[in-house]
């Protein structure tokens, strides 16, 4: 069974995660479009609307967070192969870095744009 502040560890990525969705939305209100990706040097090479942009990634995230979580409560403990609470964790703190990445990115060619 899982711990409470695992799963609590958890909610909070979720919640963080819908949290950063909302402010990158309102954040960028004033470009219709945001980067969509990016190179290597991290250089925007395509965009999308800012919109689908705020919520993609968080929402993929917390889609894949449901999904960890439910297979660790519905599939039975001498089925599971290790500890999936863990893995649990371990994606929420990959989930949040990996949108802190994005919006240090979008952060940093918002920036660019407003310099010129």
């Amino acid at each position: 069974m899982a711990n409470d502040g695992e799963l609590g560890l958890a909610l909070l990525a979720v919640v963080a995660l819908v949290y950063s969705a909302v402010w990158t939305d309102r954040r960028y209100r004033r470009f219709e479009q945001l980067p969509a990706h990016y190179d290597i040097r991290g250089n925007a090479t395509r965009f999308a609307s800012r919109r689908l942009m705020a919520w993609l990634l968080p929402g993929v995230c917390i889609a894949m967070l449901v999904a960890i979580a439910l297979v660790t409560w519905l599939v039975p403990p001498g089925l599971q192969n290790g500890d999936q609470i863990t893995g649990l964790v371990v994606a929420s703190v990959a989930m949040l870095g990996s949108q802190g990445l994005v919006l240090w990115l979008h952060e940093r060619w918002a920036r660019k744009q407003d310099a010129g």
